[in-house]
């Protein structure tokens, strides 16, 4: 029924007691008139009707447009066109969007490239800085190894020349102290000797050092133990009243003291009172107060300790 209305409102046909009578349609002058023949008359169902104008429609295609604008509005009307039209853009749209998708690939692969270029450059460049600096410290540190070993051997050698020389000037100023306890010892003989000897004074050695001479001449006496006689530091005599003296006495004067002083004054003791025949006393004095155990020492050898400062 509602079809049947509305079918009669766009004056497709006529509509009695509510089934279309009459479907008819102007065809196109190439075309074939249609013509439906009429239903009033039956009384048939809407879902029969339907299906009739529908076999109707189907048999005669042309009618469909006329149809379509009877039952359908513009807008539904215009959907496919709308549709592809809508496509259209939407292809343009994807095209473009795909050409600057494209494009920026492009670019951004340009761009990539370049900056890998110049990100190699860049390390090219840091490569061969790198390179040249460590080839620059490696000079560097050559130089600065034979400045140091340069510097080394000239301290080391100034180091051994100092050495040498402190070795030096201690020798000399252990002689030049020597010398001057043994001259105090000499110049004050009567007081070292006070325990030993009632009037001490100092010997002649000129008669001493030349027989001295004369017996390394006969061979009596070897080259050790003529330098040995001539290097006594004090040759000290008892006075006497004649022209000869009862007794010698040997000295060696050390300030720091060892037991090599006290074999010194046994051997040279010996060694003058082999030459001379007078009984010889062998001294070691020293200011510094030396171990117990060197008095079992000096009487081993037959030498007197005094400290005399």
């Amino acid at each position: 029924m509602i079809l049947a209305q509305r079918l009669r409102r766009q004056g497709v046909g006529r509509c009695y007691n509510g089934f279309v009578t009459a479907l008819s349609h102007r065809p196109p002058e190439s075309s074939k008139a249609m013509t439906i023949p009429a239903i009033s008359e039956l009384d048939l169902p809407d879902d029969v009707l339907l299906q009739r104008i529908l076999t109707a429609i189907t048999a005669h295609p042309e009618v469909r447009e006329p149809l379509m604008r009877a039952l359908l509005t513009e807008e539904f009307l215009n959907l496919p066109t709308e549709v592809k039209e809508l496509r259209e853009e939407m292809r343009e749209g994807f095209r473009a969007v795909n050409e600057r998708i494209d494009e920026t690939n492009r670019s951004l692969g340009e761009r990539i490239d370049e900056t890998n270029r110049s990100i190699g450059e860049v390390n090219r460049s840091l490569s061969e800085r790198i390179d040249e600096t460590n080839r620059s410290i490696g000079e560097v540190n050559r130089s600065l190894s034979e400045r140091i070993d340069e510097t080394n051997r000239s301290l080391g050698e100034r180091i051994d020349n100092n050495s040498r020389a402190i070795s030096v000037l201690t020798g000399q100023m252990g002689e030049l102290r020597g010398e001057s306890y043994e001259r105090r010892c000499s110049e004050r003989i009567g007081e070292v000797l006070i325990d030993y000897f009632d009037r001490a004074v100092l010997s002649d050695r000129i008669p001493i050092i030349r027989q001295l001479r004369e017996a390394r001449r006969n061979g009596t006496i070897t080259r050790r133990e003529y330098e040995s006689g001539r290097n006594v530091d004090i040759i000290a005599q008892e006075e006497a009243d004649g022209d000869s003296p009862e007794r010698l006495a040997i000295i060696e004067a050390t300030i720091t003291f060892n037991r090599g002083d006290l074999q010194n004054a046994s051997e040279r003791a010996e060694l003058i009172e082999r030459l001379t025949g007078i009984p010889t006393t062998a001294f070691t004095v020293t200011r510094e107060n030396w171990p117990e155990a060197i008095n079992d020492d000096a009487a081993e050898l037959g030498v007197n300790i005094v400290q005399f400062n």
